[in-house]
This record gives C-alpha cells, structure tokens and sequence, in this order.
C-alpha cells in the first residue's frame, strides 16, 4: 500500500508527497494508485524516479517512463505475485538469447552470471519485470528496497536499475525531457527502433491517463482543459504562440480553458487576477500555477510564468524557447522556488 505523507515545496508550501522504501534520497509527488498497475510495482517506480530525480544526475526521470519500460518487457509483471517487499513470483525470465531468432534476438549472449539469475548456464537469458540482462546486472543493479541485496527479480532493485541504466548508460547529464535524449536512452536499453517507439507510446499512454485524485476529483470543465493540454505535449515553444504550431506559457493555458468552453486572460498577470486562489494542498486538474522567473531572464512583471496542475503532482508547462511543451512534476526544483499563487478559472455553470 502507498504511503502518502506531507511534506514541504520549496519553504512555504506544501502538497502530498510519496515516502518510499529507498534510504536515500529525496521523496516525489505521485498518484495513490493507476489502473492496471499492481500498487508495490507503481511504489517502486515512483520510488526509483525520485532517487534519480534527487540526486541531479538525471533530468526528467518519472515513474511513467519506468512503467512504460515495464508494460512493454513483461506486460507490467501481469501473471505474476508481487510481495510488499518487491519480490516477484514466479520469476520474470525471458527466451534464452542464442541467437535464434526467438524474440527478434539474432545475437547469441553467453551466459555471465552462471545461471544465478536466470537458471540458464549456456545463454544469458533478461530477467524481472523490466527485463535485465545479467550482464549489465553489476553495473546497474541496484538495491531499491534498502535490505542489503541487489536482485533483478524484485520490484524495487529492478526499477531502480532501470533508472540508473536510462540516466547513466550514456554518460552524465542525460535530459530524459527531451525526446531525443529519451529515444536514445531506450534504445541503449534495447536495440530496437521498434521497441523505442512501443514504449514511447506506453509512456503517451501514462502521461494522458485521468489521474486519481482522491478528495480533489476534476471537474468536467476541468478535465477538458487538461485533456486538450495534454494533447499539445511535444509541440515547441513558441513566443506569443497560441496554437496550434506552438505556444508559449499563458497562449497554452488559455486555450486549453478556451477548448472547455471557459475564457480566460490571454497574458500572465492577469490570469493571476482571474478567478478564484487556491491552495496547493487543495489542487484539482485544470488549475493555474505562478511563478515569478524573472531572474531567469522571464520579461517583468511577476507573475513572468504559468503552468497547469494535471493531477497526481503533475503539470503541463510550455517551458521555454528552445524547449517542447512537458509534463514534470510540480516540486520540480526551477519552479518550486519561484512560486508564487494557484488560480482556479471561473468555470461556466
């Protein structure tokens, strides 16, 4: 079960946070639970993204790439028991890679953990729900549960290993924001295009779920504004753009409300104005968030920035020139700092 704790964004302000089984690190705002996904393996996503995110090494790590990794290798461990500590049973153990063909595999991959893993002394065969080779297992492998082992073939070490191989496997300063960067650290994982775009398209599938909230359920209006947002992930930032090409900050948000039948603002400062403050511990999907980026370069006044809370401690930002429309969490380090209010529009009756 999920264990959804309080905890502090930036010094001021606080929403609901996930604290997991991991000793180190930083905890992430997550979703108390997402059909189709068994709550351990979710907790150890959600888990597993949070240490990378707060160690700084990894820009844009979130549990939906890992899971989006996980739908594609095993069908999310579907078949499969998973105990509160992480471990799986049965074990997760894919075809023997000799070479033959089966699974695509035309490369034989010697055995290297002497059957340890995946009970195959002749060929190494991936192992767990986000398929690991032994191979690689002592470079990446992990402890995701802090009880002093490293096995492939349970939740947490599996979906932190996963993490450390996307971040790491191509060198420091990976930017998993950026869709290249993302693609490149998935195909290093598994050369295949088609694999890459499979699971591009799970991680899509993720992102645009209607989130569970809990006590702050979306209204209809609501909903269609993050729907229609959700749907512009990937276009560019455009200055002054409004659609459908591009858009910058406040023209993103203005017409996802414009698209649920509600008007609001075209710039910044006065959405700020409009409508009714809430509190972040009171969010609901569709509602504004204000920042004041001025010292990075944003023109005056403040408000200089606007996202849009999605659920589940997600917004939908158009960042910046030079960068796509995203979604990332809300604590993320540039804008918690910066904060300044949430505004929620007034809807049409």
């Amino acid at each position: 079960m999920l264990k959804l704790l309080i905890a502090a964004v930036a010094a001021l302000i606080a929403v609901p946070v996930l604290l997991g089984a991991i000793a180190t690190g930083t905890p992430t705002q997550a979703p108390a639970r997402v059909p189709g996904i068994d709550d351990t393996l979710l907790e150890a996503y959600i888990q597993a993204a949070a240490h990378l995110a707060a160690s700084g090494d990894c820009d844009g790590m979130r549990w939906q790439i890992l899971a989006g990794i996980g739908k594609v290798e095993s069908d999310l461990a579907a078949g499969h028991t998973i105990a509160p500590d992480g471990d799986i049973t049965p074990p997760i153990i894919g075809p023997r890679l000799d070479g033959s063909g089966i699974g695509g595999n035309l490369t034989p991959h010697y055995d290297t953990d002497n059957g340890r893993w995946d009970h195959d002394t002749a060929y190494d065969r991936a192992v767990g729900p986000n398929q690991h080779l032994p191979s690689g297992w002592d470079t990446y492998g992990a402890d995701g549960n802090a009880d002093g082992v490293k096995d492939p073939h349970n939740a947490y070490d599996s979906a932190l290993a996963s993490a450390r191989e996307l971040c790491f496997s191509g060198g420091q300063g990976t930017d998993l924001t950026d869709r290249d960067e993302l693609s490149a650290a998935l195909y290093r994982y598994n050369h295949s295009h088609a694999y890459v775009a499979d699971v591009l398209a799970a991680i899509e599938d993720f992102d645009q779920r209607a989130p569970d909230l809990g006590d702050a359920p979306a209204t209809k209006q609501g909903q269609a504004a993050v729907a229609w947002a959700l749907d512009q992930v990937g276009k560019p930032y455009i200055w002054g753009g409004t659609g459908p090409a591009g858009f910058d900050c406040s023209g993103l948000v203005m017409r996802a409300w414009q698209a649920a039948g509600v008007d609001i603002p075209r710039v910044t400062t006065d959405q700020y104005r409009a409508g009714t403050r809430v509190e972040l511990s009171g969010l609901r999907p569709g509602d504004l968030l204000f920042y004041d980026t001025t010292d990075l370069g944003a023109p005056g006044p403040a408000p200089s920035h606007v996202t849009m809370y999605v659920g589940d401690g997600q917004m939908i930002n158009a960042p910046s020139t030079g960068q796509n429309v995203r979604v990332q969490p809300v604590d993320s380090p540039t804008y918690a700092s910066r904060y300044m209010g949430a505004v929620r529009p007034q809807e049409s009756v």
